[in-house]
């Protein structure tokens, strides 16, 4: 890989070129970017990290390896005009971080026989800690989807999935940041009501989350199981599980992965041809 084109210049783009650029998988001058009207943006990053900006498509395009469309999905349709009518090789591998937007929308756009990859990272890409999922379009093959899943690698953990799970991905890993901030402002609530100091209560339920999170990833044991083994029967923790357990809140928490996953497939649905 020796040039890659970012079509966007958000968050998001920012995320990846900073991981990118710290996995020395490409130098920053390798990494192109450009943006509709944010020129203040362009040059922002290209002063922090390095890289090439430009407004002109055929500089950017020009020998690029992977085009990256970091835009919104209502954006979609005249990003991918713009790419339909430019002259793109067949190794050029167009990738989409549009929410929604499937590779069968993504292909309609461009060149017969052109390499799509769909990828759904989630915002914890931000500190290169992103679960990202990746899922190809028809004319991709497996040294693109691995060279992609490579490139997010960069940014946290990448997984290939089916195109038809995006929309749980999307539910799961990329709403999922939402979830977890949602019970830590819960948590955080609570820990005052009990009397402990905000900042301390903080601290305390953020390394919380951390061990729990990294016991499940170096236990050979399943979450359910090391619930089991801290919850003593008529102990503190059995106690507080009881009221989840009649409040419900699992059956609440599937409902709201159900709720998420169906309103990515309407988001998708509205994106199709």
């Amino acid at each position: 890989m020796d040039k890659i084109a970012f079509i966007g210049a958000g968050a998001m783009t920012e995320a990846i070129v900073k991981g990118v650029i710290k996995a020395e998988l490409l130098p920053a001058p390798h990494i192109w970017v450009t943006n509709h009207a944010n020129e203040e943006r362009l040059q922002r990053m290209h002063a922090v990290y390095g890289v090439t900006v430009t407004r002109n498509q055929n500089e950017l395009l020009q020998e690029t390896d992977i085009i990256i469309l970091s835009v919104k999905p209502k954006d979609a349709e005249q990003a991918l005009r713009s790419l339909g009518v430019a002259q793109l090789g067949k190794q050029q591998i167009v990738v989409s971080l549009m929410a929604g937007i499937t590779t069968a929308y993504l292909e309609s756009f461009l060149p017969a026989g052109q390499p799509v990859i769909r990828v759904m990272p989630n915002t914890s890409a931000t500190i290169l800690e992103a679960a990202t999922a990746i899922a190809a379009g028809t004319y991709t093959d497996k040294q693109q989807l691995q060279l992609v899943k490579r490139l997010f690698g960069t940014v946290g953990s990448a997984v290939e999935v089916g195109e038809e799970l995006m929309d749980a991905v999307t539910a799961i890993s990329g709403s999922g940041p939402a979830y977890i901030y949602y019970l830590m402002e819960a948590l955080e609530e609570a820990s005052s009501q009990v009397g402990l100091d905000e900042d301390i209560g903080k601290q305390l339920l953020i390394q919380t989350f951390k061990g729990a999170a990294a016991m499940l990833e170096q236990s050979e044991l399943s979450s359910a199981q090391l619930r089991a083994n801290i919850t003593s029967a008529g102990g503190t923790t059995a106690a507080g599980i009881a009221v989840l357990e009649n409040q419900n809140v699992k059956a609440a928490v599937k409902a709201c992965v159900q709720a998420a996953a169906v309103r990515s497939k309407e988001m998708g649905q509205a994106y199709s041809k």
